[in-house]
């Protein structure tokens, strides 16, 4: 997997990557009962683009974002690295 852009949306933190293999998100939405989870593009209000089999895309995307450098959102992109590889 290729990552493309890196953004963060001012929701609360929702973090949007733009893959060679589409768009996904990390949930940051203020109030979320699903902080944290996988979408396919920004979560929908009903979550209905909520990723279920959500593992070896997240490992995918974590492993490519070790590769991938910000200089606005590297502090970002270190932390969600941590964070997910618990």
């Amino acid at each position: 997997m290729i990552i493309f852009k890196f953004d963060l949306y001012r929701d609360g933190g929702t973090i949007e990557l733009e893959t060679d293999q589409g768009v996904f998100c990390f949930d940051g939405r203020m109030g979320s009962t699903t902080s944290g989870r996988l979408y396919n593009g920004y979560p929908k209000p009903d979550n209905s683009n909520i990723i279920e089999d959500y593992t070896e895309l997240e490992f995918e995307i974590i492993e490519s974002l070790k590769k991938f450098k910000s200089e606005f959102y590297q502090t970002t992109i270190d932390y969600l690295i941590t964070i997910k590889q618990k």
